[in-house]
């Protein structure tokens, strides 16, 4: 699979404008990110590093295609996966003021804040954007709705729906994206960041979390050592002598296996591109 140019660097050579923009987003971008710490400091990481992972699972998952995405759909999914964990680390004022537009039952203390964030995280993130976007440069709010709806779509959102993901949507007068794919793209590469690397395990001591729900998340993630993308398969390898874990790592890649199948038939129904893995293989190691 050719994937030469990389999503950045192919939009960098198509629309210069569209790079500069997404670049000045980057930094201020990475601050917003690294304040879910303020709700999950033992989570699994959700910053900038977290981003560009998924950026680079983009990239392997639409390989030769990149040469029939736009310089639009390809800012729209790259400002998507810029911000899509953005309600992760939302202010207690804006929680409070989005959390009444969703409804949100009020949290009785700040555990249950924490995972009322967690659990809408992917719609926190989409109202931050509608409140905020013309602060991140975006061309018009044609495209920040856009970016909303890619934000929103890799987590509990029906892409299947014409109303919220139209098959082209225009973000100008003649430029359309394919926002349905884009928002498989992301709501799979995002379910395919599971290896341990996403966990800086230096940084942690998995003992001293204080919730057994955090302990036990971590040492799943910690146990995939390694996830390729096979040209017809998603292989992820792992290793755990603890039954546990070993069941926890099972239910991910199940998980998993389900995602990849719906944003596949997303990629077949909605767009004219394709996803070419279907299914997910879990090889289990011993002494790694």
């Amino acid at each position: 699979m050719n994937t030469e140019y990389g999503i950045e660097k192919r939009l960098r050579e198509l629309n210069k404008d569209l790079h500069e923009r997404y670049r000045n987003c980057v930094t201020v971008a990475g601050q917003i990110l690294g304040r879910y710490e303020n709700y999950f400091p033992d989570f699994t990481d959700h910053t900038l590093l977290h981003t560009l992972d998924i950026l680079d699972l983009c990239n392997r998952l639409i390989g030769e295609q990149i040469t029939l995405l736009t310089d639009d759909d390809l800012y729209v999914l790259m400002m998507g996966a810029l911000f899509h964990d953005v309600g992760m680390g939302v202010s207690y004022s804006d929680f409070e003021e989005f959390g009444r537009v969703l409804k949100i039952p009020i949290p009785a203390n700040d555990e249950e804040r924490a995972w009322a964030v967690r659990d809408y995280h992917q719609e926190l993130s989409g109202l931050y954007l509608k409140k905020y976007w013309r602060m991140f440069d975006l061309p018009n709010e044609r495209y920040a709705h856009a970016v909303i709806q890619v934000c929103r779509g890799h987590r509990k959102t029906d892409l299947m729906d014409e109303a919220g993901y139209p098959v082209q949507y225009e973000v100008e007068q003649g430029k359309t994206v394919y926002l349905p794919y884009l928002a498989a793209l992301l709501c799979l590469a995002d379910e395919l960041d599971i290896s341990t690397d996403r966990n800086i395990s230096f940084m942690y001591d998995v003992e001293k979390m204080p919730s057994a729900r955090d302990r036990r998340e971590f040492r799943k993630h910690m146990a995939i050592h390694g996830l390729e993308l096979e040209p017809e398969k998603v292989v992820v390898r792992a290793w755990s002598m603890d039954q546990e874990i070993r069941d926890g790592v099972e239910e991910v890649c199940a998980k998993l296996k389900d995602k990849l199948l719906m944003c596949r038939r997303v990629a077949a129904q909605r767009s004219p591109f394709t996803i070419s893995q279907e299914d997910v293989e879990l090889i289990w190691e011993v002494g790694v």
